[in-house]
């Protein structure tokens, strides 16, 4: 198979290489996400299910559209953690992070979902929705990341604590910080060089596939708490991915 044509044959190398020592060294977790990401698509039925109730229900409209990205973006960023390309998924990661909190925010609260739509979607509503929602005669509002967190996980506390933390690691990464390029760095015959193909590492394998694990689960949880009264015959699914998720979580806690 060639995904990128003779001319970048080196590149398709490596990553393919990627590809079988990710596999190798971590199966039971790659199975996991793999179960995950299936399931994710699985889920997406409940999306057109849930139409009838989307005129009437900004935070379940606004996040059909947020779920529909992480639908996508989580597939990339496990594509990502095989090529051991760590840095380019950690960029993604952070875009399902943000994605997730607005969920919740939404789902907490649905005025703010409305005033998140541009006038030409608020339009679309029912003219009960509109005339409850309506009032601030606020549209295509910007949700910025640090007063969502505050406003899902409290201003203090250990859970912020965490969340925090979790957050600034990714956007090592996102931003041209230092340390979100150190994967980059590697050691030959006790010279430091610059990497210019992505290279398995078991260290940043093993943090990323942590990560994408807690993000996929964030996605089942946000996802339930939205569309709650659609979810019962994917219940036993759910139900199987949590149990497992936990048991393997265990080996990623820090």
């Amino acid at each position: 198979m060639i995904l990128f044509g003779l001319k970048l044959s080196k590149v398709e190398d490596r990553l393919l290489a990627n590809v079988k020592r990710t596999k190798s060294a971590f199966p039971e977790e790659t199975q996991m996400m793999e179960f995950g990401l299936a399931l994710l698509l699985d889920l997406t039925p409940i999306l057109k299910d849930a139409e009838k109730d989307y005129g009437k229900k900004p935070g379940m409209l606004a996040n059909c559209n947020l779920f529909a990205r992480n639908i996508q973006l989580l597939p990339n960023a496990y594509s990502c953690l095989l090529g051991a390309s760590y840095g380019t998924q950690f960029v993604i990661l952070r875009t399902i992070l943000e994605n997730n909190n607005l969920m919740r925010y939404f789902t907490k609260n649905p005025q703010y979902a409305y005033e998140w739509f541009p006038r030409i979607i608020q339009k679309r509503f029912s003219k009960e929705t509109q005339l409850a929602y309506g009032k601030s005669g606020k549209e295509s509002q910007t949700f910025y990341p640090a007063s969502v967190r505050s406003d899902i996980f409290g201003t203090k506390g250990k859970v912020k604590q965490d969340i925090e933390k979790f957050y600034d690691r990714l956007c090592n990464y996102t931003h041209p910080n230092f340390p979100g390029w150190q994967e980059l760095i590697d050691m030959k015959d006790k010279h430091e060089f610059i990497q210019t193909l992505p290279q398995f590492s078991p260290d940043y394998t093993y943090t990323a596939i942590g990560m994408t694990l807690y993000l996929t689960q964030y996605s089942f949880k946000t996802f339930t708490e939205t569309f709650k009264g659609y979810i019962l015959p994917y219940a036993l699914q759910l139900t199987k991915w949590q149990q497992d998720y936990l048991k393997m979580m265990v080996r990623y806690e820090e």
